[in-house]
């Protein structure tokens, strides 16, 4: 009798493809020319339309949750799925500038002086010498990310109040192995690769893993029942 097989198992196989095959295809360029490593890269490219669309498909499962959450008048998980939604919204506009290129939107004096890029965004500003880029979203999101897929894992397991409150806002935590694949990636992709631009890269590794943290979260924190 032949096993069927999950579409957990598919849905990891597609993206992990997706991640794996971008990343070989951009070292491979990279060896090519710095030129041809930026044509993988480049403004509205796949790279940076896939970093898109698994932005607007976390927001989606996490405005699903939301609408769940308030059927079931759970207020903290409607909250944390809410705000979720909301920022993986608001990082899908900033991805492709709000659709400055693809709707051809000439940018206004503000983002025309303060934006280095000359886009419609916020995390290309630098205001006062101050780059945001590395201070909110480069800088920040690393503290966030060793708290999300390191420190919070661990902390769910051995503190009875963080679990609770994991489990009251309905927090998805990561598997195992959603965490050694941002491990790799983020490995690799400086070691050997190496080169401006990477980010992007990193941010469509990082978006797909979070797509598959959201569908596939740890089941075992999910299935604990609360006290109260």
């Amino acid at each position: 009798m032949k096993r069927k097989i999950s579409a957990h198992l598919i849905t990891d196989l597609i993206v992990f493809g997706i991640l794996t095959g971008f990343i070989a295809y951009a070292k491979y360029k990279s060896n090519e020319s710095y030129e041809a490593f930026m044509d993988v890269v480049k403004e509205d490219g796949w790279v940076e339309y896939l970093t898109t669309l698994f932005l607007i498909l976390g927001a989606a499962i996490l405005g699903f949750n939301a609408v769940k959450a308030a059927k079931k008048g759970k207020t903290k998980q409607i909250l944390f799925f809410s705000l979720g939604c909301l920022a993986f919204i608001f990082g899908a506009g900033e991805e492709i500038s709000w659709g400055q290129r693809i709707f051809d939107i000439q940018p206004n004096e503000y983002f025309m002086k303060y934006n280095y890029q000359e886009e419609i965004n916020l995390h290309n500003l630098e205001i006062r010498g101050t780059d945001l880029n590395i201070m909110i979203f480069s800088q920040l999101m690393f503290v966030v990310l060793i708290i999300y897929f390191i420190l919070l894992p661990i902390l769910t397991w051995k503190s009875t109040l963080i679990r609770k409150q994991v489990l009251a806002f309905g927090i998805p935590l990561p598997q195992l192995y959603h965490i050694l694949a941002l491990l790799a990636a983020n490995i690799f992709i400086p070691l050997f690769i190496g080169m401006k631009k990477e980010s992007e890269l990193h941010e469509l590794a990082l978006t797909g893993i979070l797509f598959l943290v959201f569908l596939y979260p740890a089941k075992q924190i999910r299935e604990i029942k609360l006290d109260y």
